[in-house]
């Protein structure tokens, strides 16, 4: 009946005075077609008055043109005015402009169709403050004619400014939700997983969210166990959560990617209850791989040091029952275990500034002499770069301890015009290649081959060339003592 109505152009960005023309132009129209139907209330209408004041909502009557016919007292009071004001006024006069498009939209449906309408505006208070309200739109027809509308207005104020926190707190959850660094997906009473943050998607492989929303992802992501036993879906953790409603909780279990390759992960599920009903389960997991492997590493290092430990408590014992046996008095074997401590002390220093890889030979060499090189600086270092192992570092370190008390008693150290020169090379290819150490006194009184061996002796002469395996010699010509280790390269770096 009102086609030419229904193809008006309208726009919902026009302003107040624009919208207010075009709502009058639609009830100019309507009120040509049905003829002027009287604005004023009819004395059932005004009867009824007394009976809309006492009702809990605003109720109000305007006319095709959108003015106020007749207003309750609630509704007044809804938005700070009197009945008086309202009457000389319109609709849209106090309809927040944001909001007038739509609302006059509603309106002219109404008026064209007859269909009630349901719509949420702002409305202007005097103050310049504006009230919230959810309105009901009625068409009262007499004989199949528009005549006016009734308004139902219910104060939406205090629900809208509740809601307003939690709009602003949505973007802020899903933020938190894309910035965790666990992975993070919900599911439904079905299985179908419903959300999943972005790192699901990277730890799980899978390039888009669409390729996991509302898809049952349990036979791709969980379908077996660590021990490689089918995981079936009604034993699974996560879907026990959502049909027993118990939190679940799973230290250490599998998750494939959409590649097949599994990881180990530690997981939570709980359920989600709206309403005192489970609708389904949140899942959020953790990548276990560093974890595994830090703890296998920390697994390797305590055996390392387990190994090391008792390494060096033999050594201790060894030079503790050497030095007893082969000294003349307590109080001197009490001086050469403190030395040979000193010097097993000091390797073990360097060692762990280098965490027990690899230390520089020339900075054990110098750290195992340094109390012996004083100023005279009368034993001379040189040699290549080289990296030592933790066995030769320390084998070195107890050679050149005993080889400089040595020289202090009785060799070239014990005069102010002996010297000692050390010396390293590395010669051969790089399959065989082969360390030598020498040691070489002069300068010093004339020497002689020891009558007897004791615990250093035997330590320089034997046992570290075994320990590296190669070969060690101790020679004492007259010219001066000298000392010689030759060993692989690869054994002396381990």
């Amino acid at each position: 009946m009102h086609a030419p109505l229904a193809q008006r152009e309208y726009d919902r960005s026009a302003d107040r005075d624009e919208a207010s023309h075009a709502m009058a132009g639609a009830a100019a129209y309507v009120w040509r077609e049905t003829a002027v139907i009287p604005t004023n209330l009819s004395g059932a209408e005004h009867a009824l008055a007394p009976m809309f004041d006492q009702a809990g909502v605003g109720i109000a009557q305007i006319d095709l043109d959108g003015r106020y016919l007749f207003v309750s007292e609630a509704y007044a009071s809804m938005f700070g005015r009197t009945r008086a004001e309202l009457l000389q006024k319109r609709f849209h006069d106090i309809t927040q402009s944001e909001d007038l498009a739509v609302a006059l939209d509603a309106l002219i449906r109404t008026i064209d169709t007859g269909a009630p309408a349901l719509i949420e505006c702002r409305h202007l208070r005097p103050d310049g403050s504006h009230v919230w309200t959810r309105n009901s739109i009625a068409v009262a027809r007499d004989e199949g004619k528009a005549q006016h509308l009734l308004v139902v207005a219910q104060n939406i104020d205090a629900v809208r400014r509740a809601e307003r926190p939690l709009n602003r707190g949505r973007p802020d959850l899903r933020l938190l939700l894309e910035s965790s660094a666990d992975g993070v997906y919900c599911i439904d009473r079905d299985g179908l997983t419903t959300l999943c943050n972005a790192s699901f998607l990277k730890m799980l492989g899978f390039a888009r969210e669409e390729d996991v929303i509302g898809k049952d992802l349990h036979e791709i992501i969980h379908h077996a166990r660590a021990n490689g036993s089918p995981c079936q879906k009604e034993d699974c953790p996560i879907y026990r959560a959502v049909h027993s409603g118990r939190h679940m909780h799973v230290p250490d279990e599998l998750l494939f990617r959409a590649d097949g390759t599994s990881f180990s992960v530690e997981y939570w599920a709980l359920p989600i209850v709206r309403d005192g009903e489970i609708q389904g389960a949140v899942c959020t997991f953790i990548d276990l791989t560093e974890r595994k492997r830090a703890e296998a590493r920390q697994q390797l290092l305590n055996r390392e040091l387990a190994h090391r430990v008792k390494n060096t408590l033999a050594m201790v014992q060894a030079i503790v029952a050497q030095s007893l046996r082969n000294a003349a008095t307590p109080k001197e074997a009490m001086q050469v275990i403190n030395e040979r401590l000193f010097a097993l002390g000091k390797a073990h220093n360097i060692l762990t500034q280098t965490q027990w890889g690899t230390a520089p030979i020339m900075d054990v060499v110098e750290g195992a002499i340094a109390v012996h090189n004083t100023a005279s600086r009368r034993i001379h270092v040189s040699g290549p770069m080289i990296d030592l192992g933790a066995k030769a570092a320390l084998a070195i370190t107890m050679a050149m301890h005993e080889l400089c008390t040595n020289a202090v008693k009785y060799g070239a150290l014990s005069t102010e015009t002996g010297k000692v020169l050390i010396e390293w090379s590395v010669t051969g290819g790089a399959a065989n290649a082969m360390f030598r150490l020498t040691w070489r006194e002069c300068g010093g009184p004339p020497v002689a081959p020891p009558t007897r061996k004791g615990f250093g002796s035997r330590l320089i002469a034997e046992a570290i060339g075994a320990d590296l395996k190669g070969r060690a010699r101790l020679d004492f010509p007259e010219e001066g003592a000298s000392w010689t280790l030759e060993a692989p390269v690869q054994a002396v770096g381990q």
